[in-house]
């Protein structure tokens, strides 16, 4: 009897468990060459719907290349011009359009329009995207050795994302001391009416070059969109935020600053999967006046087996006054990485 309840249980949870996903799995997409494919939406974002199916897993397919849309589960919809729309998605003659099922009667968007997608009641799993990075270099000439790790995370919520990253990267030169930069950050953007969002974000850095043991750096900021479609991002932020850095030599210091940001990212889902971003942000100091920061970065990503992508990044970071008191500090820190990186 000890042997059979355990059985017994595990047949009944397998059951059950089969029986969840079966129902789950009534969604409809109808493809422009006129199949129909039988399924669960994930999401879509940047383009690609992600989409799970008992025969074929998971499957990306592109938003151009859709024709209609049919799910009796209610979707969070998101429009290019900001707009958001919540609700079952109902079968139309139109098939250039999308129509959702609101409290307030059905809603008619344009296919195009459509920018994000995904099930209300999504779990915090099926909302999250991760991607883990992994670089090495060597010269035999120099003897010079470089190691990068990278951790990207991504939650979406229907009116707001959260990110996170952390990147580091270790330099080995014989006969030399070793070198060393880690960055960790994290952005919440909470969006509103009108492409605007507010941005609430943390950043935590160390920089053997700049002389920074640790530098912590909390804000916020006032945003908006005004490029967002299924292939470009356009993001302008101002805001304030306030600064605390321990340098590797001399006392640490709190300031004041201001936030400045440009960020542009472009992307495409079609054989090979390949993007592109860049982003800028300036830190005029309030307190210590006079003085100022800038980071930029850009990153070029391309898919070349399923989830498996090369990436090369450049950085560059300058500071007009470091609070290091070493005497080789630097103003400037940049550098190119090369790496493969997983998506989950």
């Amino acid at each position: 009897m000890n042997r059979i309840l355990p059985r017994l249980l595990c047949l009944i949870l397998a059951l059950a468990a089969s029986f969840t996903a079966l129902a789950d799995k009534t969604d409809i997409v109808v493809l422009k060459n006129g199949d129909k494919i039988t399924g669960e939406i994930k999401a879509l974002l940047r383009g690609k719907l992600e989409f799970s199916t008992d025969s074929m897993g998971t499957i990306h397919i592109e938003w151009e290349d859709i024709r209609a849309v049919i799910s009796d589960t209610g979707q969070s919809v998101e429009l290019a011009n900001g707009q958001r729309f919540f609700g079952p998605l109902q079968k139309t003659e139109n098939t250039e359009m999308v129509s959702i099922e609101t409290e307030q009667g059905l809603v008619g968007v344009g296919m195009m329009d459509v920018v994000s997608m995904y099930p209300v009641e999504a779990s915090f799993w099926e909302r999250l995207d991760i991607s883990v990075d992994l670089g090495f270099s060597w010269d035999k000439a120099s003897n010079v050795g470089k190691y990068n790790v990278g951790l990207n995370g991504e939650v979406r919520h229907q009116k707001r994302i959260t990110q996170a990253t952390f990147n580091t990267e270790l330099t080995t030169v014989e006969g030399e001391g070793d070198t060393s930069r880690s960055s960790a950050n994290i952005n919440h953007m909470a969006f509103r009416p009108n492409k605007r969002f507010t941005s609430y974000f943390a950043n935590f850095e160390a920089n053997d070059e700049l002389g920074i043991d640790l530098r912590s750096l909390v804000g916020i900021g006032y945003g908006w969109i005004p490029m967002r479609s299924n292939h470009n991002w356009l993001l302008l932020t101002a805001g304030l935020d306030v600064n605390h850095e321990i340098p590797v030599e001399g006392e640490s210091e709190t300031n004041l600053e201001a936030v400045a940001r440009i960020s542009y990212e472009y992307f495409r889902f079609s054989d090979p999967e390949r993007s592109f971003d860049i982003g800028l942000t300036v830190f005029p100091s309030i307190t210590d006046f006079g003085r100022w920061r800038a980071d930029f970065g850009t990153d070029f990503r391309l898919e070349f087996v399923d989830d498996l992508f090369w990436v090369l990044s450049l950085f560059a970071n300058y500071d007009s006054d470091p609070i290091s008191e070493e005497e080789d500090v630097s103003q400037t820190d940049y550098g190119v990485r090369s790496s493969l990186s997983y998506k989950f």
